[in-house]
């Protein structure tokens, strides 16, 4: 990181959940946070936590990023080739995504796949963490147990507008929907039956949600095997 100092950030990108901060000289900050990492950003000149991996400075404000699970100094050729980068889905919160790119993308993996797994691969749709897919789900009244394959357009498209609207939200206030996530056994605010919850998907991640206003259920009716 030496070959930081003295340098101007030009630019901050982000690719899904992916930080690009863009330097003169060449050079590019690849942050990414993963689960308990965070960028903070404080007025004055103290002196930075030491459990920063990096801290970027101007007169009067620093910033920090602390705890965060991947963070390299690249060039902008080496960001251009950089697989883990090119692999990334469309990103939810680009000004050019819409909902036909997002259902397009979720169509194009094999629809044997639960929605809420699919969801969070970020090589189909960049951006979509767990909080958003389980809020954006329970928003559309999906069930994210379902499989793509039983899943009409309509209500596939109502999945993707209702994430992409959350985030949109998410980052316009800096705060983020808390209907169903982390309240398992707790009313539902829109029926009122009992929250459920239970690990999803190959990274068996917590999916939370409302079985009676998120039925197993098409919209042409039908019940859906579990």
């Amino acid at each position: 990181m030496a070959r930081l100092r003295g340098a101007t950030m030009e630019r901050a990108e982000a690719r899904g959940k992916h930080l690009l901060l863009h330097f003169d000289r060449g050079l590019v900050l690849h942050s990414h946070l993963g689960m308990r990492g965070s960028w903070r950003v404080s007025a004055g000149s103290s002196a930075p936590d030491r459990r920063a991996w990096v801290v970027l400075s101007v007169a009067g404000a620093q910033a920090a990023e602390l705890d965060g699970s991947h963070l390299a100094l690249l060039t902008e050729q080496q960001v251009r080739s950089d697989p883990r980068l090119r692999r990334l889905g469309p990103d939810v919160l680009s000004p050019d995504f819409d909902a036909d790119i997002g259902v397009g993308a979720l169509r194009a993996t094999q629809q044997s796949r639960e929605l809420g797994e699919a969801l969070l691969d970020q090589h189909l749709l960049a951006g979509i963490g767990n909080i958003y897919k389980c809020e954006g789900c329970w928003s559309a009244r999906i069930d994210p147990w379902r499989h793509l394959s039983e899943i009409d357009e309509d209500e596939l498209r109502r999945a993707v507008i209702e994430i992409a609207a959350l985030m949109r939200y998410g980052v316009e206030t800096g705060r983020m929907p808390r209907s169903i996530y982390r309240r398992a056994g707790q009313p539902c605010p829109r029926c009122g039956k009992r929250i459920s919850s239970r690990g999803q998907g190959d990274s068996n991640r917590t999916t939370y949600w409302c079985p009676s206003c998120q039925p197993p259920t098409s919209a042409l009716g039908g019940i859906i095997a579990p």
